[in-house]
């Protein structure tokens, strides 16, 4: 199977069950449909589909025991359990918003999945007729609450991207949402709700921004809103989108505009904002009195620059503009580039691919932060289809002045802010990362397994008082094994079952642990097993020792392995990130089947490392299936100096074994790239065989010395 065939394997939605009760091993019970549940913790707000306040003692079933065994995990987790990005670990989704409610932050974005459930193609924005919502209250686990069905909700939407949200309590006491979103290109749409996840409905039946509009000159693709309330309680919103053909400087593009009272009207002209180097990705903040404006700049070059003392804003990056007098456009103040393209970040290259973006931030328990998007989960998949992900990283502004200094996508993202509360219902949703994981298309959906081991993580719980059992409200046939700190640990309590509808199941006993602070996994025997919610009972009345929130943090190494193809050039970049010694299989991206493999790899750099990489040996990806050939080089040795794999360079008569046997091998063959003497071929008994990727079989020592 295919890298893309398993994305959406992995993605896709299983169809309800339509039966109901439980297996004749247990007592019948009439388990009620799930409500909705207040809880504490990162466990669910009232929004939150969780355990049935209702279900008593009585009705929760005890474990079977039917000796199920789990002798292996799903390798299939792209994000691992030592970066905090991407958000998510199975949703691909971009241009993100946010809001705070009752304690939680909520994220909003453009669907990304939805191209690749619904229609399995590579990315094609014209599919896209949907949102997507998480929510966190510690900043690295998130609950996914699944899709708001913007085409369903409002039919005559083209598409919907691009999100910015806002809420204001009402005379009616209720908090209030304002979710506009970008209606394709062509405008910009809303949809209200008194709940942050559903209820979703649309006022105004039509679109609120659209093209050529009385009043709405020189802005070609009004979409792209930024929407924001400030300390009178006042609306504003910014959009707009498109470049001019001759890439000016001074577009005037970009609009702002005054709303009404109820949010869905306009209070004022629409007024041109002139920010240099305009493209899209419009986004409004209000702060201390200022009004924010930030947005991505062109690809164009910056030949022309009449801004002393500021420098030039680099390619598509996001640059802002700050005034105290919104409709005053001269008033409206360049100060400069806060983040930097995904592609790049201070030294240069960053890592990740050079994409669009679209940014927002916020302040979140006293912590400036910025969500934004880039393509690396697909990264880590090993795909070039085009679909992003949802990141968190800092903003370093300064609260004094305001002044917001530029700064870059990371891998490791942001810190948990808070451990997790075992001993409330939490959303089986609830994870750092998974493998194998999906979710049915409902509203806060639970998370579902679709394969043998697959596993849901969760960073940094808080058992202070340790654990007697373990209840989760599930729903399909197997096991759930929870396991502390380590997947390939024994498990701490399991629960096995038979149900048709989700049901309370507990755990017959649980084994002791030391220490308070634990990750925990959830591991499931099987494919369509769904975890809806969770809970620790309390074991000890005496509170153990406090452990440090970052005694959870994994450390680790980053190597990249860089190889060489041409004709067409391809950097063959295999990156991992080593947690522990042991063994580890990177694959690169993939290229061409025609493409002349003149480097087959060497280590780009890792100043100060004290890792020993040595390459076992290289599989090779062909049209007849995998192809493994031994190799037995050192790549670092840790006081040596760097050694590199074979390639063209390397004076090799045509013909030559280099690696393998003469029945399975590498050899130097005759190339027409110019500046080198040779390319590496694939060889099977006497035969070439094409390949279109490599996965290199590592083995890494010295981590941690």
């Amino acid at each position: 199977m295919n890298m893309m065939k398993r994305m959406v394997a992995l993605l896709c939605a299983a169809s309800l069950l339509l039966a109901v009760g439980c297996s004749e091993d247990e007592p019948e019970t009439d388990n009620p449909s799930t409500t909705t549940s207040s809880t504490l913790g990162s466990g669910t707000d009232s929004d939150t589909e969780a355990v049935s306040d209702d279900v008593t003692e009585e009705e929760i079933l005890e474990s079977l025991n039917n000796g199920i065994i789990i002798d292996a995990v799903s390798e299939n987790a792209y994000k691992g359990e030592h970066t905090a990005n991407p958000l998510s670990s199975n949703i691909f989704c971009a241009d993100p918003t946010a809001i705070e409610y009752n304690g939680r932050l909520y994220v909003y974005g453009t669907n990304d999945q939805q191209v690749l459930e619904d229609h399995g193609t590579e990315m094609d924005y014209g599919y896209i007729k949907s949102l997507v919502v998480f929510s966190t209250d510690d900043m690295v686990n998130w609950i996914y609450h699944g899709r708001i069905e913007v085409g369903e909700i409002a039919p005559w939407i083209y598409n919907s991207w691009a999100p910015s949200i806002c809420s204001r309590v009402e005379d009616d006491g209720l908090t209030h949402f304002y979710l506009y979103f970008s209606n394709g290109g062509a405008g910009v749409g809303v949809i209200t709700s008194t709940d942050p996840v559903t209820g979703w409905t649309d006022p105004l039946g039509e679109p609120f921004v659209y093209q050529n509009m009385p009043g709405l000159e020189n802005c070609p693709a009004p979409f792209d809103p930024g929407v924001c309330i400030d300390e009178n309680g006042v609306g504003w919103l910014s959009f707009g989108g498109g470049a001019p053909a001759d890439g000016a400087m001074h577009s005037n593009i970009p609009k702002i505009v005054k709303l009404g009272e109820d949010m869905l009207s306009f209070d004022s002209e629409f007024v041109s904002i002139d920010a240099p180097y305009f493209f899209e990705a419009s986004e409004l903040n209000y702060i201390d009195g200022t009004y924010y404006y930030s947005y991505c700049t062109d690809w164009g070059n910056r030949d022309e620059w009449d801004y002393e003392g500021i420098d030039a804003p680099p390619s598509a990056g996001i640059a802002y503009m700050t005034t105290k007098t919104p409709l005053d456009a001269d008033s409206w103040e360049f100060i400069g580039t806060y983040f930097y393209n995904a592609g790049q970040n201070a030294e240069g290259a960053s890592g990740f691919k050079w994409s669009n973006n679209h940014t927002h931030f916020l302040e979140f328990n006293g912590v400036n932060y910025i969500v934004h998007h880039t393509q690396f989960l697909e990264e880590l998949m090993k795909e070039t289809t085009g679909f992003r992900s949802i990141m968190v990283d800092y903003l370093p502004m300064d609260t004094t002045t305001g002044e917001i200094p530029i700064t870059a996508a990371t891998k490791d993202g942001v810190k948990q802010i808070k451990l997790v509360d075992p001993y409330v219902d939490n959303n089986g949703g609830l994870m750092f990362t998974s493998a194998d994981i999906g979710y049915d298309k409902v509203t806060n959906p639970a998370a579902k397994s679709l394969a043998d081991g697959a596993w849901v993580y969760v960073r940094g719980v808080d058992f202070g008082y340790g654990a007697s059992d373990f209840t989760a409200e599930v729903k399909g046939t197997g096991r759930i094994e929870v396991r502390l700190d380590d997947i390939s640990s024994e498990a701490v309590a399991f629960i096995e079952f038979d149900c048709d509808d989700f049901t309370k199941v507990r755990s017959a006993d649980f084994a002791e642990f030391e220490g308070r602070n634990h990750d925990v996994y959830f591991v499931f025997s099987g494919a369509d097993i769904e975890l809806k919610s969770w809970i620790f009972t309390k074991g000890e009345e005496e509170l153990r020792p406090e452990e440090d929130i970052a005694a959870n943090e994994i450390s680790y190494e980053t190597v990249t392995i860089l190889g060489q193809a041409e004709n067409p050039y391809y950097s063959l970049m295999a990156g991992f990130d080593v947690t522990k010694n042991g063994d580890y299989s990177v694959k690169t991206s993939p290229f061409d089947e025609g493409c002349a493999l003149i480097n087959m790899g060497f280590i780009d750099s890792m100043p100060e490392s004290s890792l020993t990489v040595k390459v076992n040996s290289i599989t090779f990806e062909t049209a007849n299936g995998e192809v493994e050939v031994p190799v037995d080089v050192e790549l670092l040795t840790k006081g040596q100096q760097l050694t590199s794999l074979a390639n063209g360079w390397g004076g090799f008569t045509i013909g030559t074994l280099i690696y393998g046997t003469e029945d399975c091998g590498i050899f130097a063959e005759a190339t027409d790239v110019e500046f080198v003497g040779s390319r590496m071929a694939l060889k099977v008994d006497g035969e070439e065989v094409p390949f279109t990727s490599m996965t290199y079989n590592v083995t890494v020592s010295g981590f941690g010395e």
